[in-house]
Order: C-alpha cells, then sequence, then structure tokens
C-alpha cells in the first residue's frame, strides 16, 4: 500500500520540520478579563470570536472575545472589521471597558471590541515559521465482515502577513480489500491569495491530485481567481471565487496527456463556535471545460471538527467526487467518509 502514495517526496520532510519547530517570544501582552484576572501572555490571534493566547503557565489558551475587557499589546497587529477594513499598529490602554485603541504611526483609532472579527500579528522582524498556523490529522477504520481498510492522512497549514496568505493543504485517502487492489484518491495544493479592499482577494493556486475510482493517474493544474468574503463575522465566513485554470491530465490506460482550459467556481462556507470548540466547514468546486460547458468535473466536501482536548480533535469529513466524462472502465462519481484524531498548532 505505501508505495502507491504518490506524493512529491519533499512534501512529507517539509510538513515534518514545520510541526517540530518550536517558537518562542517574549510574553508582554496583557488581557484584562470579565472576572478581573489579569493575564500576561502573547497574542496569537483572534477568529470568530475566540482569541488564541499563549501564556507561560497555561500554555496556549482560548478566550471567548466577549470576556475580554480590555487589552494591550506591543506587537504589530492587523485588526479586521466586518467590512474587511484594516487597521495595523500596537494596542494601548484605551481607558475604557470593551474598547481597543490601535496606535499607528498616522493616529489612534478607538474600537468597541465587538466591531472586531480578526485579529493577526504581522512578524515584520521574526522567522517565517513564528507565523504558521495549521494543523495535522491520521485517521485509520477496519471492517472485518468485509475485510475494508482505509487510511488517511492529512495536513493544512498557512502563513499570514498584513497583505497576503500562503497556504499549503495535502490529503491522502488509500482504500484496500482482499482479492482487489487498493485505491486512492491524493491531492497537494497550494495558494498565494492577496487581500483587496472591501474583503476582495485575488488567489493564485496550483494542485497534484489523483483519483483512481474516477480513473485519474494524475492531473495538473495551476491558475487564478477573484473573489470575495460576502460574510465576515465572529461565528460565520462564507466566500464566492471565481477564475480559470489550465490543467494536464494524465488517465488510467489512456497513453496520451490532454491539456485543457477549465474555469473553476468554489464556494466556501465555514462557521465555528468557541464552547465547545467546533467547526463546520462546507466546500464546493466546479470546474467547467471553457470549450464546452456540458463536461465538468465537481468536488465537494463537508468536514465537523471538534476539539475535546486542548490542540487535540476530532473530525469528520464526506467528500464527494464527480466527472461528466470519465474514462472507460471508470466510474462517474467517488465518495469517502472519513473519521480522524488530529492536532493543531
Amino acid at each position: 500500500m505505501l508505495n502507491r502514495l504518490k506524493f512529491p517526496r519533499i512534501c512529507l520532510p517539509l510538513l515534518l520540520l514545520a510541526l517540530a519547530l518550536p517558537a518562542y517570544a517574549e510574553k508582554t501582552d496583557v488581557v484584562v478579563l470579565l472576572n478581573g484576572d489579569t493575564i500576561t501572555g502573547e497574542i496569537k490571534g483572534l477568529e470568530f470570536g475566540s482569541l488564541r493566547y499563549s501564556t507561560d503557565s497555561m500554555g496556549t489558551i482560548n478566550i471567548d472575545w466577549e470576556d475580554i475587557v480590555s487589552i494591550t499589546s506591543n506587537q504589530n497587529l492587523q485588526v479586521e472589521l466586518p467590512d474587511g477594513s484594516r487597521h495595523f499598529g500596537t494596542l494601548v490602554g484605551a481607558g475604557e471597558r470593551f474598547v481597543v485603541r490601535i496606535n499607528s504611526s498616522d493616529e489612534d483609532v478607538n474600537l468597541p471590541t465587538q466591531e472586531i472579527v480578526r485579529i493577526t500579528p504581522i512578524e515584520t522582524s521574526e522567522k517565517i515559521w513564528q507565523s504558521l498556523d495549521g494543523s495535522f490529522s491520521l485517521g485509520l477504520q477496519s471492517q472485518k465482515s468485509s475485510g475494508v481498510t482505509t487510511s488517511n492522512v492529512s495536513a493544512d497549514m498557512s502563513y499570514r502577513t498584513r497583505k497576503y496568505l500562503v497556504g499549503l493543504k495535502m490529503n491522502s485517502t488509500m482504500t484496500s480489500q482482499p482479492a482487489e487492489e487498493a485505491k486512492a484518491r491524493q491531492s497537494v495544493e497550494g495558494n498565494y491569495q492577496r487581500f483587496r479592499a472591501n474583503r476582495w482577494f485575488t488567489d493564485w493556486y496550483s494542485r497534484w491530485e489523483s483519483n483512481d475510482e474516477l480513473g485519474i493517474n494524475a492531473r495538473q493544474s495551476a491558475g487564478g481567481a477573484v473573489g470575495r468574503y460576502l460574510v465576515q463575522t465572529n461565528k460565520n465566513q462564507f466566500s464566492l471565487t471565481g477564475g480559470v485554470q489550465a490543467a494536464q491530465t494524465s488517465y488510467t490506460g489512456v497513453d496520451e496527456n490532454t491539456t485543457e482550459a477549465e474555469g473553476r467556481i468554489e464556494m466556501r462556507y465555514l462557521r465555528r463556535n468557541l464552547i465547545p470548540e467546533t467547526q463546520i466547514t462546507f466546500t464546493s468546486v466546479v470546474y467547467p471545460l471553457l470549450e464546452d460547458f456540458s463536461q465538468f468535473r465537481a468536488e465537494t466536501d463537508l468536514s465537523f471538527k471538534r476539539e475535546f482536548i486542548s490542540d487535540l480533535f476530532f473530525n469528520l469529513s464526506v467528500g464527494h467526487s464527480y466527472i461528466s466524462n470519465p474514462p472507460t472502465g471508470a466510474s462517474s462519481t467517488d465518495y469517502n467518509i472519513i473519521t480522524s484524531l488530529g492536532y493543531s498548532f
């Protein structure tokens, strides 16, 4: 089974290196809570109403944004509002409850805490690995009655600055059963997203994938897209993206590769709750062939992730793939249901 893994060999070492690197920083940020407690630590980020906060005594914890009365930090931070506008600077005492004062080179800006949907540290002088964010999960399922065994490995990493985000996603699912050849569904995708005004963004990406059930031996694609976050709150995020890409595909049993120009239409919805920390992600992507819109591919994924111990989570994901014109002997649809345990960093 291991011989069938097709990921580029450099991906696994890079992933292990990122997971192994420590991140040390001076913890001088101060948070004051509703109950009067004061916690000194380091802001790792605010998203979906949860402040990720690193402390010496308690490790990295998540604090409900609504429970914070005041916060100060000498870090260079990006503070984002629901309309997509962003402010940059350090956080100083505002003198009011539930108000954040941003100190920048231009002027001080006071913002009510309920108007803030995201805070991102901008590591202008630190090493890149100190700003990495992501997760890694492993899953294994076996049925004694049928002899079917399914294993899954997935990883998701990102690095964010005030102007752009770089991401890397990897996923590999292997299914084997007696008297049949093992089947794999694998993908590696990297993207560079540039933030624009009013919640708009541009996205450049490259992807490699394979799917034995659909008869896809290997597909390489690269392209660009324009998108917008239509909804951006402390609990919900919804975006639409449209673009074009070039794809080269090698089908099982076909000697010649095919090169095609495709469209790419993506819809993505994400909801996150803090207590208990739960995340639901729905993504649907359609790839119409530009010379014939009646031929297309589609991929839909639904994921449910819930933390049960600090930084450890349970994940249930359902995926469905469709190709309108599969090669001879291959199926037009493929789906999988995966349960796994993971670690976020």
